[in-house]
Parts: C-alpha cells; structure tokens; sequence
C-alpha cells in the first residue's frame, strides 16, 4: 500500500513522469528488513503483489485477502495516479526466465550489464518473444522495453577520459554493488567492498581497457566513440540504456561530460522528443479494473476531481 502510495505521488510531482520500477530484492540486508530470511519466497510475494499495485491505483474500495499481505476493509488508497492511466511499469531481471516473464506480462525489463554485450541478445530475445504474444499485460498498456544499466565516460579529452578508467577508483561502484547483490552469484573476478578495486593499468593498461569497451563493460572516449559503442547495444535489442557516472571526475568534468552526452550522443540515437513510455500511457485504453471492487451504495455521492482542474507545479492548470 505504501509503495502504490509514494509511487502516485511521484507521479504528481513529477507531472506523470515518474517511471516504477519493480524487484524481488537482491541484497540479504534489505529483505531481512522485513522479516524475509528466504530470498526464494520473494517470487511468490512478487507475483501476488505486483498486480495489486494496479488495483490500489484503480479502484476507490480497494480490498485484498492474500497469502502474504492483507487490506481486510475496503479503503481508497490515495493519491491515485496523475492524468491518464498509471506509471509506466519495469521489472529487475537477470536470468532469461525473468526477461521472458517481464515480456509476458507486458512490463519493461531493466537489468546491469556484467558480461559481454553479446551475450544479452539471447535475454533480450526471450523478453522480446514474449512480449510479441504476452499472457496477462499487468497494467492498463504494454510498456514494451529493456532497459541496460552500464557505466560511461564521454570527455573531449581521449586520453583524459580512459585514464579516469584506468584508474581504481571508478570500479569502486562494482564493488558496492557486488556488496549489495550478495544473495547473488559473483564472477570468480568479482571483488567485493572493503577490498579496493583492480587498478586496470597495472592488469594490461590499454590492451585491457580495449578489451572491456569491446565486450560492452563500459563505455569510455570521445562523443564519437561512445555513439559507436551505444550502437552495439541497438545491434542486440537493447531499447533503452541508463548510465552511472564515474566518482572520480572533477566538478568541471561532469559538466562536460552531461553535456557532450546531451548534445552529441543523445541526438543520434533519441529522434523523438517524446519518450516510448510517454506514448504507451497516453494511448492507454483506460483502466484495468472498475472503479469499485463491490456493490456500490445507489445513494452514495461520488464526484472526481475533474483532470482540468489539476494544478501544475508551475502553478498553471
């Protein structure tokens, strides 16, 4: 309920941009936060829960009698979405199993990319397939995507940008991450924090780093490059990527960087100034399920705040 809750606020905040994402939990200290000691029972918890975030954003006498949550009493859970329809809906995958059940329920797929880029094309074939036919589409629309998360650093400066590389300290985020995954399994060259990263200039300099920009580890140049290697991703499916920003660049270098990706890299592969999700909620049908769960009252009163009436952030209607 809290989840259906802050994710519709997000939504009016951000004027129905707020994107939800969904995931079973990956780290033993986060599902431990909430009494789960089995991190295999989160499939089931998923599966009943997941659905039910559409109804709490739909119906206004929401009420549910679960095996592993329970709303007993009708209750209109608030705030409901922003304008049309509901958030955009995404899914943590690993596995082909989890890309193909994403695709069959109609819900974009978002996954880390820590092997060859190559080797995706066989997860992203399964959402894909899938997605052609789904089962049950779990929200008003079908948010036919995959999302790839990766690492990237676009400088003017070549030679700048792959000695930032190099260096240990941007694979310190890696570490962390293989922190938090712990339930997962790790490469067998997965380090793991407090230990520091690999220094790459140490391990084959170049040589190296050229072998992990060519297998899609990370994306690393000048403007041109990094549009040669975002191509690589095109070539084996991959509909959208998400980037995380190395930790040690100087302020000025950010800057740049955010600004040779917008203005260089962004243009290339982004013709519509419209996002895919924007354009699935739009031509939504309507919602999912009715408005009520059970007999209504015929002399209850029930009036919605019409969307016109909708103040903008800016104030504006």
């Amino acid at each position: 309920v809290r989840f259906a809750e802050r994710a519709a606020m997000l939504d009016h905040i951000t004027e129905g941009r707020f994107e939800w994402g969904t995931g079973r939990g990956a780290g033993s200290h986060e599902v431990a936060s909430f009494n789960i000691m089995d991190t295999n029972s989160t499939k089931a918890e998923w599966d009943e829960v997941a659905p039910e975030i559409v109804r709490m954003w739909e119906q206004y006498d929401y009420s549910f009698h679960g095996e592993h949550f329970t709303v007993p009493t009708p209750h209109n859970i608030l705030p409901k979405p922003y304008g049309h329809s509901h958030p955009p809906i995404w899914m943590a995958c690993g596995n082909p199993g989890s890309f193909a059940k994403a695709g069959s329920l109609g819900i974009g797929a978002i996954a880390f990319n820590f092997e060859p880029i190559y080797n995706l094309k066989g997860r992203i074939d399964a959402y894909k397939e899938a997605a052609a036919n789904p089962t049950e589409i779990l929200g008003d629309y079908q948010n036919n995507n995959v999302m790839m998360t990766n690492g990237v650093i676009c400088l003017s400066d070549r030679k700048r940008a792959r000695e930032i590389a190099l260096k240990g300290q941007a694979a310190y985020l890696v570490t962390l991450v293989n922190l938090y995954h712990d339930t997962m399994p790790k490469s067998t060259d997965g380090i793991t924090w407090p230990t520091p990263p690999m220094d790459l200039s140490s391990l084959g300099g170049d040589e190296l780093l050229d072998q992990l920009i060519a297998g899609g580890y990370l994306l690393c140049g000048t403007p041109e490059e990094v549009c040669e290697q975002v191509a690589a991703y095109q070539e084996v499916g991959c509909d959208q990527l998400v980037f995380g920003i190395s930790a040690n660049l100087t302020h000025d270098e950010y800057q740049e960087q955010i600004e040779l990706f917008g203005e260089h890299v962004i243009p290339e592969f982004d013709k519509n100034p419209e996002h895919s999700t924007a354009i699935y909620r739009r031509n939504a049908g309507g919602p999912k399920y009715p408005p009520f769960n059970g007999p209504v009252n015929p002399d209850l009163v029930h009036t919605v705040l019409p969307a016109n009436a909708i103040i903008g952030v800016d104030g504006k209607k």
